[in-house]
């Protein structure tokens, strides 16, 4: 789909379940796209709207923003949710966004 939307050149990487020995709800496919990416799950934030994918962030330890669909408040968020978000304009996400980022920039200038 991200290819035949043109979506391509927006990604360094792209995982697929099919590409992993379990695919959701257990936490290889995130694990594995942390692993190509050289990326913490501290630094990184998982988007979904389902119940498995929750899980499989949760489980790869990383914390995810659930995009909410027809009233599905509760199960997302007893899956492990960190956010609930209505759409991609909705400013809790902004505000995660903005608490990643100061978090990375913290941790950069404590390294050096």
């Amino acid at each position: 789909m991200i290819s035949i939307l043109g979506l391509t050149d927006f990604f360094q990487v792209v995982i697929t379940g099919d590409e992993c020995d379990r695919a959701k709800p257990f936490p290889d496919p995130y694990l594995r796209a942390l692993k190509e990416l050289d990326a913490s799950p501290d630094h990184s934030l998982v988007f979904e709207d389902s119940v498995t994918g929750i899980k499989a962030g949760v489980a790869a330890g990383m914390p995810v923003v659930a995009v909410v669909l027809r009233g599905r408040e509760k199960s997302l968020t007893d899956a492990g949710a960190t956010i609930l978000i209505k759409d991609y304009e909705d400013q809790k996400l902004w505000n995660a966004l903005e608490q990643l980022e100061r978090s990375v920039e913290a941790e950069t200038k404590t390294e050096k």
